[in-house]
């Protein structure tokens, strides 16, 4: 087996290029979609239209589910770039980035560091959902930074004292808990703690107070940030609102109090996720996770524990969790790709020194099902593309992927690592990349607001005054992006009487006009929003 890398490749620069090309290609061709995207550029921009950026709002009324740290990126993102597609989303995409490339940082003192480098990046960003999700205007992708900054400052100050990290696990904390509150500092805490334990009971099999103390205080300090933030929310709005985020938003959620959004799911909802998590390395990750606890590796295997009980301990703690959702998983993906890209450099390094037998029968089987499949993701997506009356672009995307799959193979065979790690990455760049520039957008037209939102515009421009009748959050952020402006919503017929009795030209955004007080109103136009129909009705 040649595991040789080139001479002149410097891992940083491939990995950094590779990245960002994969993920900002495409990243304004897609409108604002689904339900969180307008609702959370529709918050980032209430902030420059009102210039308060102290206290979230959606469409003027306090939005307290989060603190404000992906609002405020969100806002500068839309004032610098204006009301794109991208801009709200570009947080999210240096987020995602940063993400993979912490681990440049990291692993810069390992044994076997540019091939650790270069599959842990490669593995992370190429996992469709954690891809997807750093595409997305969110905050899921920062969280998963911050935790996975303080996790891995925790870890590797551990194999290498350096008071730095420490800042850096601070650092983590506070961008964690500022994007998300309570559940930025619960995950990267249970891990610790179920590490700690571990370390204690089978590695040094004592008890080092210090070892305890010491992320405590830190983790202290990074919540200086959100008590400042909870400080000031406190004098402005005072101590309702401070409850709201804290205990209704956090611990509520948790316990299953907070009925409004809660995503409430039963303890076994992640079961269900375990077949798609982490694809397409899916198999790789749960063969390694295996491993880790079956014959810990001599490299690695401290390390590679401390990945799995990130992965263990954070996925039973969001299990007991009353609220679900499968965004939730993704601050477990830095630790797959660790965990899997540890694996196979383990393997590699006792094939170079002769303590095993490379590839095993299990790694053999592995091999052929990623060639197999990885030959026909493209093949697949060029026949959508070719449904769609794409021929020309499906005819490219084969074209393009047919000769990195021939190297695929030739690289399976041959053994050749680093051609069957960089020919398996410009496969899942060119399907990617084709998916999300030509299949995507089509696919998300009928769930994007911005149609909705044009025409309730285009009333505005023929002086027509403008309200939504009980709006959903997304709707109420779509208005108060697209418009760029807040939008009176109503919710109570009587509220709607008193409207059009004072404007009788005012134009009604409705999903359901067959409610009493609007049987007698004129339906001026109807437009497809995912499932549901919206209505423009006006008197005048």
């Amino acid at each position: 087996m040649d595991i040789r890398l080139p001479a002149w490749l410097r891992v940083d620069i491939l990995l950094t290029v590779f990245t960002c090309a994969i993920v900002f290609c495409s990243l304004n061709r897609v409108d604002l979609a689904e339900s969180t995207e307008p609702r959370e550029a529709g918050v980032a921009a209430g902030m420059l239209q009102s210039g308060q950026f102290l206290v979230p709002t959606l469409n003027g009324r306090p939005f307290l589910e989060k603190p404000p740290l992906s609002y405020w990126l969100q806002a500068a993102s839309i004032d610098t770039f204006g009301y794109k597609p991208f801009a709200p989303r570009l947080p999210s995409a240096l987020a995602g980035i940063a993400t993979v490339l912490i681990f440049v940082f990291f692993l810069r003192k390992s044994p076997y560091q540019r091939w650790l480098v270069l599959i842990t990046g490669t593995l992370l960003i190429t996992m469709a959902s954690f891809f997807g999700y750093t595409r997305t205007a969110g905050q899921d992708t920062l969280l998963c930074f911050g935790i996975s900054l303080a996790l891995l400052s925790f870890y590797f100050v551990r194999e290498s004292p350096n008071r730095s990290l420490w800042v850096l696990f601070s650092i983590g904390i506070a961008i964690a808990t500022m994007t998300k509150g309570i559940v930025g500092l619960a995950i990267p805490g249970c891990v610790i703690f179920t590490y700690l334990l571990y370390e204690t009971l089978s590695v040094n099999k004592r008890f080092a107070i210090a070892d305890w103390i010491k992320p405590a205080g830190f983790a202290l300090l990074g919540l200086l940030p959100i008590l400042l933030w909870l400080l000031l929310l406190f004098n402005a709005q005072g101590a309702d609102a401070v409850k709201e985020i804290v205990w209704a938003n956090s611990v509520g959620r948790f316990s299953g109090d907070y009925s409004q959004g809660a995503h409430a799911e039963p303890f076994y909802y992640y079961l269900k996720y375990i077949p798609s998590t982490y694809q397409p390395w899916t198999l790789l990750v749960y063969l390694a996770l295996f491993f880790s606890f079956k014959k810990p590796d001599k490299y690695f295997g401290n390390r590679s524990m401390f990945f799995a009980i990130w992965i263990i301990a954070s996925i039973s703690l969001l299990s007991l969790s009353a609220g679900k959702r499968p965004s939730y998983l993704l601050m477990l993906y830095p630790a797959a790709a660790a965990l899997a890209a540890h694996f196979i450099v383990a393997r590699i390094a006792s094939y170079v020194e002769g303590g095993a037998r490379l590839p095993s029968a299990a790694l053999k089987w592995l091999a052929v099902f990623y060639a197999v499949a990885l030959s026909a993701l493209p093949l697949a997506i060029s026949l959508v593309l070719m449904k769609n009356g794409h021929r020309m672009l499906a005819a490219g995307t084969t074209v393009f992927a047919i000769p990195l799959i021939l190297v695929i193979w030739r690289s399976a065979i041959g053994r050749s690592c680093f051609n069957l790690v960089t020919s398996c990455a410009g496969v899942i760049f060119i399907s990617y990349t084709a998916y999300y520039s030509w299949v995507a957008p089509e696919k998300l037209l009928s769930s994007s607001a911005r149609l909705v939102m044009e025409n309730l515009a285009n009333f505005e421009r023929e002086g027509h005054p403008v309200v939504l009748f009980q709006p959903t959050e997304r709707m109420e952020g779509a208005a108060s992006y697209y418009l760029k402006h807040r939008v009176p919503a109503i919710v109570s017929e009587g509220a709607l009487v008193e409207v059009l009795s004072a404007q009788p030209s005012t134009v009604i955004l409705v999903s359901d006009p067959s409610t009493k007080g609007m049987r007698s109103l004129k339906d001026l136009l109807q437009v497809n929003y995912g499932n549901t129909r919206y209505h423009y009705l006006t008197r005048g």
